[in-house]
């Protein structure tokens, strides 16, 4: 269970039905301080240990984290180091492979150009391990249409690639698409699904009306992919290497071929019609505090407990 960008250490159990502890301490909601955030951590941990979800040291932990976080802070963008921060200079630390392209707006968002083929923009500078990405995007398709594009994470260097020439390519083959898309027909894969491997239907993406922006987390420990749209949780997916690309793709190597535990992050633009802008995106490496998983590395962690 990840408070912000703090590893309480507790696993995220189910509480009843289809809710877990994740959904029930609701840290991406928009809190309007850090000790009503913390206030609410305690009653909740709480309520779970009286239902014996968790003991009473998982208790302390989820407790001691959510004090630890940066939730409700006036500047909770602790930890997190900006990617695009609406300057030019950090626009041009970003590159395009593919057709198409971005164009840095004049209050520093970027926005997909209208022309035909897809493409990519990606952050070169580094590849990342565990993280929480976070970013806006708003969907700017003209008339009645939406906008199709992506967040693409955990893909190798696109650059002379030995298994795939086309470079936008590698981050669709060999890393995942988190993928952004309100419209209610077409792809079936709509916003916060695993494109190709796990589908979120339009109820569950939380859609919202064209022209406003969203808040996108996307958090990935190991092999464990977490959507936040909005402050809600769309999407919760682990990365199996018997994962089969769906619709069947000859040549995708499915999760398999999607198993680093490091990779770089890309921004999609799909088509002409497919007009979509960006801003604010960082980024939060994820240490576990627990890195072998066990509870008594986690009982002797001055850092997690």
């Amino acid at each position: 269970m990840w408070l912000g960008t703090v590893d309480s250490g507790v696993p995220n159990r189910v509480v009843e039905g289809d809710c877990t502890i994740n959904n029930v301490i609701a840290d991406e909601r928009a809190w309007p301080n850090h000790g009503q955030f913390v206030s609410h951590v305690t009653v909740i941990a709480e309520h779970l240990h009286h239902l014996g979800v968790i003991t009473h040291q998982e208790h302390g932990r989820l407790v001691s984290a959510a004090g630890r976080s940066g939730v409700g802070r006036p500047d909770d963008k602790n930890g997190y180091q900006p990617l695009l921060d609406g300057s030019a200079s950090s626009f041009a630390r970003w590159q395009h492979v593919g057709a198409g392209g971005f164009t840095r707006n004049a209050d520093g968002s970027i926005s997909s150009r209208p022309e035909p083929g897809l493409g990519m923009l990606w952050f070169p500078v580094s590849a990342y391990g565990d993280f929480s990405l976070k970013l806006q995007w708003r969907d700017d398709a003209p008339g009645d249409g939406r906008a199709n594009s992506g967040v693409f994470v955990r893909f190798p260097d696109v650059r002379q690639h030995p298994a795939e020439s086309r470079p936008e390519w590698v981050a669709i083959k060999y890393g995942h698409e988190l993928q952004i898309f309100d419209r209610p027909d077409g792809d079936q894969y709509k916003s916060g699904s695993v494109y190709g491997f796990d589908r979120v239907d339009l109820a569950g993406a939380h859609a919202a009306p064209k022209g406003t922006w969203n808040d996108y987390e996307i958090r990935v420990v190991g092999q464990h992919y977490s959507v936040f749209r909005n402050g809600e949780l769309i999407n919760d997916y682990v990365n199996s290497p018997d994962a089969v690309f769906s619709p069947p793709r000859s040549d995708d190597p499915g999760g398999a071929g999607r198993q680093s535990a490091r990779g770089y992050l890309g921004l999609q633009n799909h088509g002409t019609a497919d007009l979509i802008s960006f801003r604010d995106v960082r980024i939060a490496p994820l240490n576990p505090c627990c890195p072998n998983g066990s509870a008594s590395s986690a009982a002797n962690s001055t850092t997690c407990c």
